[in-house]
């Protein structure tokens, strides 16, 4: 069968249509402000076969939705799956998750009792139980601490819901009413999506529907050569650390030997440290989806994200390394590995092209959390938010701000929103003031933000990353590290670890201070109405500018500031 262009892209548009239509679903049904405020989920397709057909969201769920699909095949088999039925699992190890709060669920479509391809999403939950509120622990020391484990199991049997597994589900959180409010909601949209792709079939037939999938993923890997082809070959190797596992003081490396070779690159991650005995694991499905996303990225962003990618990009991901851990190793603050990766990945490709080059984003990433024991709708709850960061400048512009950056539509929550739910105020939230690093294009800003508690809670941080900062490249400079400070400025002022779990009082303050992206390029060649410009938006001090911009900056005779080049620094 031949697909003429026309359908083709009329095919691939529907599909797109179908991965947008759960994702809004999915964020506007959502009960917890992890889901409809912060974003965290997503929505995507598989083949039949489990191949990535697309995603829309949260890029370190793309390769996770193939590795669920096919622990979903494996466990039942095809004589098991029919119409109407969808599964779930928040199993790293045999459900294909990325940790435990986060859910997936994947719906089988079908077509003339044909099953053509599933309808997948994943979302975070802010509790699936534990050992403390939220799920993420600092103190894990075994996937078994870190909540409900659900092999892939079936929620939904021929349209209808499983009780027994909802009551498991339900008798295992602090917080049941949210958690399987957000369970039903990712379900629904995922039946949606369903429908949706059976009335594409019905139109056009599951035959070509079926081609134009499997030309979509083609269409990728070889747009993807293409563009590789056409850039200089070359090794490199690029490493970061994080700062510990919570366990010990020792740093963990994170090294990427990166090799370009005609249409092809080569991902080699066995220098990377030994899995430890913290949760700041991160299993390889979620080590691939941020490899490979770099590599699109950086290279053509314009390609889609689907199986074909991973035609492309090689990998060498060894089992009992810390991204790729064997069970039952905890994994719950995955996030600041991923992210070492990707900044890794793209600075291998930057120093290979240096037009492609882009400044590594600011560390700190992960999640915090408030574990309330009652709220104003007085029950327990859970507050969970997402630290966001900025992105590294490039050679042809400043990073982008208050970003997170390999998820970059995940937002930060209102605080109305906060003010509303939780027993909490926002006392400050603004720019983080010299926390970009500096350069002829500097990094993204960083941002402040106070929350002062009105009741006893306890509080959860898994932002792993204190000791060091992000690089600049091109002559750029590094940016300020993040920090969380308990109760600043007072006789009892706390920094707070990246991982720690800490008792609150009514009245305590924790104020996080996020770091910026790095600088590209030599700061000193930034141009007088740029770094004016930043001194007037707040985003760079006037002490800044005189020590990283060798600019003294003045009032002039209207207030407004200007350079003063008669006692210039040098």
């Amino acid at each position: 069968m031949r697909v003429d262009a026309i359908q083709l892209e009329v095919i691939a548009n529907r599909l797109e249509e179908i991965q947008q239509v759960m994702k809004h679903r999915l964020f506007h049904t959502g009960y917890s402000t992890i889901l409809r405020e912060s974003f965290d989920g997503s929505a995507g397709l598989t083949t039949a076969d489990s191949r990535l057909i697309g995603a829309s969201g949260v890029v370190t769920h793309t390769v996770p939705y193939s590795y669920m699909v096919k622990a979903v095949i494996e466990q039942f088999g095809p004589d098991n799956i029919h119409p109407g039925d969808t599964f779930i699992t928040n199993d790293p190890y045999k459900g294909g998750a990325t940790h435990t709060p986060d859910i997936g669920t994947a719906t089988p479509v079908f077509s003339d009792d044909k099953m053509v391809a599933f309808c997948t999403s994943f979302g975070h939950k802010t509790d699936i139980g534990g050992i403390v509120p939220s799920t993420a622990s600092a103190a894990s020391r075994s996937i078994f601490h870190e909540g409900l484990l659900l092999p892939p199991v079936k929620y939904l049997e021929g349209g209808k819901i499983c009780e027994g597994v909802r009551s498991i589900i339900r008798n295992n959180s602090r917080t049941p009413h949210v958690l399987l409010g957000d369970i039903d909601g990712q379900v629904g949209s995922t039946r949606i999506g369903c429908q949706l792709f059976e009335d594409l079939c019905r139109q056009y037939g599951a035959a070509t529907v079926t081609e134009v999938m499997e030309l979509l993923i083609q269409s990728s890997a070889s747009r993807l050569r293409l563009a590789l082809a056409a850039l200089p070959d070359g090794e490199t190797e690029v490493e970061n650390h994080l700062d510990n596992d919570g366990t010990n003081d020792e740093p963990i490396r994170i090294h990427v030997r990166l090799s370009k070779r005609g249409d092809r690159v080569h991902l080699d991650l066995s220098g990377c440290s030994a899995q430890v005995a913290g949760p700041v694991n991160a299993v390889v499905q979620v080590i691939k989806a941020v490899a490979a996303g770099a590599v699109v990225g950086l290279v053509d962003h314009t390609i889609p994200y689907n199986d074909g990618i991973l035609q492309v990009v090689d990998m060498v991901c060894p089992e009992g390394l810390v991204i790729n851990p064997r069970f039952p190793a905890p994994v719950n603050a995955y996030i600041p590995i991923t992210h070492l990766v990707f900044n890794c990945v793209t600075t291998a490709l930057g120093r290979l092209v240096p037009t492609h080059a882009v400044a590594e984003s600011g560390l700190g990433l992960g999640g915090i959390a408030f574990g309330y024991e009652s709220t104003r709708q007085g029950d327990r709850h859970v507050q969970y938010e997402i630290p966001e960061t900025a992105l590294g400048g490039t050679s042809r512009s400043d990073g982008a701000s208050m970003i997170f950056p390999m998820m970059i539509f995940e937002t930060i929550q209102p605080i109305e929103i906060l003010e509303s739910e939780f027993p909490v105020q926002v006392t400050n939230f603004g720019l983080n003031c010299d926390s970009a690093g500096a350069g002829r294009h500097r990094g993204g800003i960083g941002y402040v933000r106070e929350y002062k508690v009105l009741e006893d809670c306890l509080f959860m941080s898994r932002c792993a990353q204190r000791r060091f900062e992000a690089k600049g490249v091109a002559g750029g400079l590094c940016p300020k590290r993040t920090s969380l400070i308990l109760n600043p400025g007072q006789p009892d002022e706390y920094h707070i670890k990246g991982l720690d779990e800490l008792k609150l009082s009514a009245g305590d303050v924790v104020r996080i201070e996020m770091s910026g992206g790095g600088g590209w390029g030599d700061p000193r060649t930034r141009p007088d109405g740029d770094v004016l410009s930043d001194v007037s938006d707040g985003y760079v001090s006037i002490e800044g500018a005189r020590r990283d911009y060798g600019r003294v900056i003045r009032r002039g005779p209207r207030g407004e500031f200007i350079v003063d080049r008669a006692t210039q620094a040098k």
